[in-house]
């Protein structure tokens, strides 16, 4: 064989090598849609593809390093066959500096521009301050005449006060700056400890039979994003309607930046496990242990549970507080986030029992409420890489329907800025604008809808425990709205009222909303001196207790009031407790309640009178009060 012929079979060798590689086409994509789940979000991106005939592989890069790869779905034209999709991460390629990263660099180094500066006047200041002392001398061997003397030493002493104002100036300047930068490296390097992040690749082959543009649709789900709901809840009077408005507050740091996207809100959890539960047989023997259910502290017959908890959230590192922390109750969708200075306050549902403390790139830590209205955590960073979590993919959105989905129509005021679909399993809000949030963990609020709901209004005092009396309106049908529990700000007669909790997992036909107190109702709940006593009978003892409650309507017009108060319900023989009067009132047998409906008219007051007596042995010792 000539060397010819070798060269000429290496050269055929080559090229049969190089035509049977793939040769992979980057292509530029954009996210269209979002939809943010209640945990999680699935992220619509659209590119354009100009196809030749033959097998193409397609990279579609800078994609989140924190998508589920079992989500993923892809969508193009019939004319272009898919012939298989893959995710894959480039390690070459991180994910650039964000923006809060790039701010703080930027302030740094106008901070270090600033500290130069001061530092260079200062050096000025000093040398005019040795050049003045050094030609201090005046007249030389002939002396001064007086006036020339007095006027040199004003200047001296002028000029030298002058230039040691301005070297503490100078000086207090340059501890500021100093302390800036020293904050400013702080915070730099607890963003920088987080482990810095490849970018994802979605790698697509395609067959195509001929030359032909297609758009394509990639779909996926992200896990570092979430929202929860809350609500402003408004009500002119107590003879107009309830207007609520629905809010959604969204973060994310999946490191993609969603910049102008059409936005939906789910109530849709995938990362909840959504198999059907299957009861097995239940075989009983003896020696079985009886599980238990923990229940509120109770003193006294009265429930203790805060209805309010606040605290601080700060950096296990340095102490320094820690914003845009997410605060929830566990189990539900009640929650809120830490403002500038680490601070939160939450009104707590009644079965609240354990706090979650979140945040991307922090350890996430629970902790019990027990029965605590101030509870301060500091969080550590999380040098974990966070878990998977299976999540089921959905389909991309398009013209392929969902299955079963229809819109409502309750009554919507006209500043509506989303549209509600209901699925079969989930209600979605619609975006009508186009929306932006970027990858940096801050929660941006969305006013989704906003309804006008009819309602009745009446008031509740509690005297025993609370002698104000608390506005309360009560809506029916309020099922049809698809309301998740969630915090509500509460504003009556044009004035914020304070906060509270709109928890709808209750199943009754009507939806009491607490719209704060009211101090021109005024309820007052004193002993009735006189009547109130202590007798001993033989082996027993017999307390009397008598009470007054007073309401008086200082409102100018008719309300309507419903009064609570307790019996105590004896759980031996041994103790007996005689009802003496109780003005009427509706009593609920086994927990002692009882009830008074009452109206008021506008400047009028009522009165109730409860009177009882509890009989016991005399050498037990039972709380009474």
């Amino acid at each position: 064989m000539t060397m010819k012929t070798i060269f000429t079979l290496l050269v055929w060798l080559i090229v049969q090598v190089a035509s049977s590689q793939e040769i992979e086409r980057k292509t530029v994509s954009k996210i269209k849609e979002v939809t943010v789940f209640l945990n999680g979000a699935q992220v619509t991106r659209s590119a354009s593809l100009d196809v030749q005939p033959g097998t193409t592989t397609w990279v579609i890069s800078g994609i989140s390093p924190r998508i589920n790869e079992q989500s993923i779905q892809v969508g193009m034209d019939s004319r272009v066959k898919l012939l298989a999709v893959s995710y894959r991460v480039n390690h070459l390629e991180e994910i650039k500096k964000t923006d809060r990263v790039q701010e703080l660099e930027k302030e740094k180094v106008r901070f270090q521009d600033l500290l130069e500066h001061e530092k260079a006047n200062l050096e000025v200041y000093h040398e005019e301050e040795s050049m003045l002392k050094s030609n201090k001398e005046i007249g030389g061997t002939q002396g001064v005449n007086i006036n020339d003397l007095k006027i040199a030493v004003d200047y001296f002493r002028t000029r030298l006060a002058d230039i040691k104002q301005k070297q503490m100036d100078a000086t207090t300047h340059i501890k500021g700056y100093l302390l800036e930068l020293s904050r400013i490296d702080a915070q730099l390097q607890e963003l920088k400890n987080r482990k810095a992040r490849p970018t994802g690749e979605v790698v697509i082959k395609t067959s195509s039979k001929s030359e032909v543009k297609v758009n394509m649709n990639i779909s996926y789900v992200v896990q570092e994003a979430k929202w929860y709901p809350s609500y402003d809840i408004r009500a002119k009077d107590i003879k107009s309607p309830i207007s609520l408005m629905y809010k959604a507050n969204v973060s994310q740091q999946s490191d993609e930046d969603w910049e102008n996207v059409k936005l939906t809100i789910s109530s849709a959890n995938p990362s909840v496990l959504g198999s059907q539960p299957i009861l097995h047989a239940w075989y009983l023997g003896f020696n079985n242990s009886l599980a238990s259910r923990a229940t509120p502290f109770v003193n006294s017959g009265i429930l203790i549970n805060p209805s309010e908890v606040r605290g601080r959230v700060t950096s296990a590192e340095d102490g320094s507080p820690l914003p845009g922390v997410n605060v929830v109750i566990k189990g539900t969708t009640v929650g809120t986030a830490t403002d500038a200075n680490g601070e939160y306050s939450l009104p707590l549902t009644s079965d609240a029992q354990v706090l979650v403390f979140s945040f991307i790139g922090l350890q996430t830590q629970e902790l019990q409420v027990g029965g605590r209205n101030l509870i301060d955590v500091n969080l550590g960073l999380d040098v974990t890489e966070l878990s998977e979590v299976v999540v089921t993919g959905y389909g991309v959105s398009g013209d392929k329907d969902w299955g079963n989905s229809n819109t409502y129509q309750p009554r919507v005021k006209k500043t509506i800025v989303a549209t509600p679909v209901v699925r079969s399993t989930n209600v979605e809000y619609v975006i009508d604008e186009p929306y932006s949030i970027r990858s940096d963990g801050e929660i941006r609020t969305v006013e989704m809808i906003e309804y006008e709901m009819d309602a009745s209004y009446q008031y509740y005092c509690a005297p025993k425990l609370d002698v104000d009396a608390f506005l309360v309106a009560r809506i029916t049908d309020w099922d049809e709205y698809n309301l998740l529990e969630g915090e509500t700000s509460l504003f009556f007669e044009g004035k914020y009222v304070g906060k509270s909790i709109l928890d709808t997992r209750n199943i009754e036909d009507t939806l009491s909303l607490s719209l704060g107190r009211d101090k021109n109702v005024l309820v007052t709940r004193e002993k009735i001196k006189g009547f109130s006593s202590k007798q001993l009978l033989g082996a027993n003892r017999k307390v009397l207790f008598a009470y007054e409650i007073v309401v008086r309507n200082k409102k100018q017009y008719e309300i309507y009031i419903r009064i609570e108060d307790q019996l105590p319900v004896p759980n031996t023989k041994e103790i007996v407790v005689d009802r003496i009067e109780d003005s009427d009132a509706i009593r609920t047998a086994d927990t002692g309640l009882l009830v008074w409906n009452k109206k008021v008219a506008p400047g009028q007051t009522t009165s109730i009178n409860l009177k009882y007596a509890v009989k016991h042995p005399k050498d037990s010792w039972v709380i009474l009060e």
